[in-house]
């Protein structure tokens, strides 16, 4: 094997990485932290409003923080990394969420999932800053949206 397919291997295994950090830290609440996964200039387009452009690292945070409160459960799957150039990693990868009402303060338990699930994709554009990758863009996209019957009784 190359020392280049080498090299290869590891961008693209740092570029996948920080996708999936990014999304268990969405899950987890940890908003400065995901923030700090973006470039300072970094764009979001979230999958639930994918024309609407949010530029900055500040402005992302913003969005994070002053969403209302909910608990999210992002499963990630099919993440492909493609290695545009030295400096820029595309990276596709497909989505199922779940979400629910935010748990209670010091409550462990599991909460009621919402009835809705959503699928669909994120596409990163990751860049290297100063050694580091960091995401330039994220453009979400919800293509299904299944629509089930919440049963309250059990």
């Amino acid at each position: 094997m190359s020392n280049q397919t080498i090299e290869n291997m590891l961008i693209e295994w740092q570029c996948q990485k920080l996708v999936t950090r990014s999304i268990n830290l969405l899950d987890q609440g940890r908003w400065q932290e995901l923030a700090n996964c973006y470039a300072e200039d970094g764009e979001l387009y979230r999958p639930s409003a994918p024309t609407v452009k949010i530029e900055g690292r500040d402005a992302i945070l913003e969005s994070f923080t002053s969403r209302p409160a909910k608990e999210t459960c992002h499963a990630l799957t099919n993440i492909e990394a493609n290695i545009i150039n030295e400096g820029l990693v595309v990276v596709t990868s497909r989505v199922v969420l779940f979400a629910a009402n935010k748990k209670a303060e010091g409550i462990e338990s599991m909460v009621q999932a919402n009835a809705d699930i959503f699928i669909g994709r994120f596409i990163d554009e990751i860049t290297s800053v100063s050694g580091e990758w960091l995401i330039a863009k994220r453009q979400g996209s919800i293509e299904l949206h299944y629509k089930g019957t919440s049963d309250k009784t059990g």
